[in-house]
């Protein structure tokens, strides 16, 4: 019989959002290539009724049925979402409309699900795998639990689904941890991010600064990712403020926050660069000599060991995965949340005395993709025997 692992997430870049979810994309990809097991991916896509879309439904609204994603066939499927009220509702009305399109893509093909977030996804996903008696792996990102989960409703589906999920796994060992205590008992295993190495790395500071037309003199402190309150980039804003150095915040992302952010800083000390492909946000890296990951929350976050990899020093908050990340480095420094007079004095610590950045990427190379992918393809290899 033919074998196929089928990827249900709503996270995955396609064409009309190129750079969403790229981590899940860069996992299974590698995974799929390792193991030789043909490989496709399913997306629910919200289809949110006219008058209650932001720019994002509309962007998806617009999305085609089927879609080539570097070699690999996308499905979206649409299901309807009413944004802020229906979310105890979420993984069912996906799993509804998705369970006709999973019948038809494994008629006749042994299949293990591999779903990404736990909420709506995972659910919806072994909804699906009940009806079917399909095998079906679930993965935790983060906000799944660390926010949705947070929801009592949303705790129960979770609770009462995941107990017919063949493997739980998480980004993070805090990740695991939270998903066992969702479970009841201690079953999550972890899988964490890889960073890809090639793409990320030391190179030309001057040339990646002129590139982006970034100023080529003076420190630049970089952020990157959605610019909302839960990654704190308001505490670096105002860190810098604190600092003894004339350093340049330098933001990549976009996000609600961003007006306010822009009133933080004099005119001169904050650039937004907006969004990014990988590829410029790999350049950002290179042009600037710190990263800082003020954040309330985190699964794994890829920022961190992309920085890592070009040979750029991290201060954090120490939550999630980013303690184990920076464990016994001297390549960043962990700090409570919201704590800007440390963030102030470790911003002036690492400009004014920078590791050695080969060292720096040495503790990235220990984060490549080579164990998670080998771990998973022998373990959806063994589910499909």
């Amino acid at each position: 019989m033919n074998r196929q692992i089928l990827t249900f997430t709503n996270l995955f870049p396609r064409a009309a959002c190129p750079e969403h979810g790229c981590f899940v994309k860069d996992r299974m990809q590698r995974v799929a290539e390792h193991s030789g097991l043909p490989w496709r991916v399913l997306c629910p896509v919200p289809r949110v009724p006219r008058l209650l879309r932001r720019r994002e439904y509309r962007v998806m609204a617009g999305m085609p049925r089927s879609e080539v994603v570097e070699g690999t066939v996308v499905d979206n499927v649409p299901y309807l979402h009413l944004p802020g009220i229906s979310t105890r509702w979420h993984a069912r009305r996906i799993a509804r409309a998705c369970l006709p399109v999973v019948r038809e893509l494994t008629r006749g093909v042994r299949t293990v699900i591999d779903a990404h977030y736990v909420y709506p996804d995972g659910v919806a996903a072994m909804a699906i795998a009940r009806t079917l008696n399909l095998p079906c792996v679930v993965t935790a990102r983060g906000s799944d639990l660390n926010v949705l989960g947070q929801n009592a409703a949303v705790a129960r589906q979770i609770a009462e689904s995941m107990s017919d999920a063949v493997e739980v796994l998480a980004v993070s060992q805090q990740l695991a941890g939270v998903f066992d205590d969702f479970l009841g008992e201690r079953r999550t295993r972890l899988v964490r991010n890889g960073v890809d190495l090639e793409r990320f790395k030391p190179g030309d500071k001057v040339a990646a600064r002129a590139e982006l037309g970034l100023p080529i003199e003076g420190a630049l402190v970089l952020g990157v990712g959605r610019l909302c309150t839960a990654k704190g980039f308001h505490h670096a804003a105002a860190a810098l403020g604190k600092t003894g150095s004339a350093a340049t915040l330098v933001l990549v992302g976009e996000g609600p926050e961003r007006t306010a952010l822009a009133r933080m800083l004099p005119e001169g000390r904050l650039i937004f660069l907006g969004g990014l492909s990988r590829d410029r946000v790999a350049l950002a890296y290179r042009a600037c000599d710190l990263l800082v990951l003020p954040t309330y929350r985190e699964g794994w976050p890829n920022v961190v060991t992309e920085a890592l990899a070009t040979g750029l020093p991290v201060v954090a908050s120490a939550v999630g995965g980013i303690p184990a990340i920076l464990a016994g480095s001297d390549a960043g420094a962990l700090l409570e949340c919201g704590d800007e007079v440390g963030l102030a004095r470790e911003i002036d610590r690492f400009l004014a005395s920078p590791p050695d950045p080969a060292q720096v990427r040495a503790l990235a190379a220990r984060y490549s993709w080579e164990e998670p992918v080998s771990l998973l393809s022998t373990l959806l290899s063994e589910v499909l025997s």
